[in-house]
């Protein structure tokens, strides 16, 4: 019985350990600043982002924009407003999707 709890105990400890290295691997990504007046950008820890898709709260795509890193991405054309702001890799792997409040 002691033998069973302890490998249960080490089981437990390392599915632990696993999940927590598996959640440090995970990109950050934010959508900056937000509220957006005209322009965007998106911080990536990992420089995953290579696409973003903007979506009105219908899920309709209202903007696509291609991502290189540190560049901001213009909206001020768009009615204010709720927005999905969906982030892709480049195998186009949804890797996030935020909201932003369009002003």
């Amino acid at each position: 019985m002691k033998q069973l709890l302890l490998l249960f105990f080490f089981m437990m400890a390392g599915l632990a350990v696993q999940a927590q290295q598996s959640n440090s691997l995970k990109p950050e990504l934010n959508v900056f600043p937000n509220p957006v007046i005209d322009n965007f950008s998106v911080y990536d820890n990992n420089d995953q982002v290579a696409h973003i898709v903007v979506f009105n709260l219908i899920g309709k795509k209202v903007k696509s924009f291609e991502h290189l890193k540190g560049e901001y991405h213009y909206i001020g054309d768009l009615t204010k407003g709720v927005y999905l702001i969906q982030m892709l890799d480049k195998s186009k792997h949804i890797l996030t999707t935020q909201k932003i409040d369009k002003r």
